[in-house]
């Protein structure tokens, strides 16, 4: 199996942890931690989320932390939900050299390729399935 096959199938078993639900109708779930999937330790990983951080700042009040997990536990990259246009998710991420992103709308859960080629926009299901709120 390709190894791009690879990734983008585990990029299709997620869940988000975060401190509240989203309340926006569409938005955008950004990381910037390890560019092209190559893991990079978690000092510069912290670095990087801190810088996106400051641009979503500039862009926008309505964004929050979240927690993107492997459904099997085998990774955890920590992010953000941003109420941003599709347009500006994509630039973002490819910006932060990122192979894909997640996007919400109508509760309707999208994986979207951004550095990856040869895939399409994939619909996973109703974003509730895959979100939680730790307790």
């Amino acid at each position: 199996m390709c190894k791009n096959t690879s990734l983008w199938r585990s990029y299709q078993t997620i869940s988000f942890k975060a401190g509240q639900h989203p309340v926006y109708h569409s938005f955008a779930i950004l990381t910037a931690f390890n560019p092209r999937s190559i893991v990079l330790n978690s000092l510069d990983n912290q670095k990087r989320n801190k810088i996106l951080e400051k641009e979503l700042a500039m862009l926008t009040e309505s964004y929050f932390p979240v927690s993107c997990c492997a459904s099997d536990g085998r990774w955890e990259e920590a992010g953000y939900i941003v109420d941003i246009r599709a347009e500006q998710a994509y630039l973002l991420a490819k910006k932060w050299q990122q192979n894909a992103i997640y996007w919400v709308e109508a509760n309707q859960l999208y994986l979207v390729p951004v550095l990856l080629k040869g895939f399409e926009k994939q619909r996973l299901g109703e974003f509730s399935a895959f979100f939680s709120i730790p307790k």
